[in-house]
């Protein structure tokens, strides 16, 4: 009786049963603006920690032996709950409110220890901290931090665990402090403000015509073979973009490039056809795809974009844009029964006209 209950305080001594090791715990850091013995400058502040690992087993415990007894004890590691993580990393960073906010989420951090001999214990503490950078539209996922600490300690010196918990948690720091020097001025997450342009892409390639006010399509880029079909002529025009981005002065600058095009191999003209009637009918389908693309990016510029939003915004609208511009070619076709109407041919004409007019001024 008197052996177990010196063990129970013992236990009771050496190790604090904390409450947050559950899954999705978080800690929301204080406020003062540096802390003495902090190590790093303040590129960043740790804004809050979420503890993301699963179930209270996620510590880990450490083997002990007290001196009075032969029993040996697994002992919950203190150092390694919510709370004892983020007092180590508070307390090695300064804390400057002023710069980037970012939040830790703590997805592994355990030990692992085995006895090797009498006295002799070996250990490994695995770390997995994803960092997020907090912005007003929500956290943006930056990097992640992978470290194993290997360590051997005599059985009874628990300063060992502490001392290499500390040392990879401030590498981990470390790591994110040179990660976000290195990437400040090329990561798209470190703007504060966005400038998007567009160009159009001209140059003519060997299967494909790119629009050019200049450059209409003559009958030689009608390529594919064909040996009859329901009409004289057809083209499949459509449009994309290549983007280009980079920073400056924390303004994300992104360009679009604007290509409108016909594939020469998917458009083809039967024998004995080509005529100017029939090749303007095909330019008209050529023109249509230019106004759609010019009202995506008329569309684009009237958005509120942000470095955050505008790639979601881009996607949305080039699908969007990408539809009706298959809808408004439909249109056209049934309208002027593929060009057989020649008022309704014309009546098309002089509306092409005018639109490109209006849509490129």
């Amino acid at each position: 009786m008197k052996k177990t209950l010196v063990a129970l305080i013992m236990l009771g001594y050496l190790a604090v049963f904390l409450a947050e090791t559950k899954a999705q715990v978080t800690i929301q850091l204080p406020t003062n603006s540096t802390r003495k013995n902090a190590l790093l400058p303040g590129v960043f502040h740790v804004s809050s920690i979420f503890d993301e690992r699963a179930g209270p087993d996620s510590i880990g415990t450490l083997l002990f032996r007290s001196n009075e007894l032969s029993i040996m004890h697994k002992i919950p590691f203190q150092s390694g709950t919510l709370k004892g993580i983020s007092k180590i990393l508070t307390d090695s960073l300064a804390r400057d409110t002023s710069s980037r906010p970012l939040s830790i989420r703590i997805k592994v951090c355990n030990v692992k220890e085995n006895l090797t001999g009498i006295d002799r214990v070996k250990g490994e503490i695995s770390l997995i901290l994803l960092f997020d950078l907090e912005k007003e539209s929500g956290s943006v996922p930056l990097t992640q931090y992978r470290s194993t600490a290997r360590y051997t300690r005599l059985l009874n010196n628990l300063n060992t665990v502490d001392a290499t918990l500390q040392n990879v948690l401030g590498n981990s720091l470390t790591f994110i402090n040179s990660w976000i020097n290195t990437e400040a001025s090329t990561n798209p997450a470190f703007s504060h403000t966005i400038e998007l342009s567009f160009s159009d892409y001209l140059e003519q390639h060997q299967d494909t015509v790119y629009y050019h006010p200049l450059r209409p399509l003559i009958w030689d880029d009608f390529q594919e073979k064909r040996s009859g079909g329901r009409f004289a002529a057809s083209v499949f025009p459509s449009f994309g973009y290549d983007q280009r981005s980079k920073i400056e002065n924390g303004v994300l600058k992104v360009e679009l490039v604007m290509k409108v095009f016909v594939v020469k191999s998917a458009s083809w003209v039967g024998a004995g056809t080509m005529g100017n009637y029939s090749l303007k009918h095909e330019q008209r389908h050529f023109d249509l795809v230019k106004i759609v693309a010019e009202r995506f990016e008329k569309k684009l510029l009237s958005e509120k974009l942000t470095p955050d939003n505008y790639q979601g915004i881009v996607n949305f609208e080039y699908l969007e844009f990408y539809r009706e511009m298959n809808k408004i070619q439909q249109e056209y076709d049934d309208q002027t029964s593929h060009g057989t109407s020649a008022i309704l041919q014309e009546f098309w004409n002089r509306k092409i006209e005018a639109e490109l007019k209006l849509v490129q001024n």
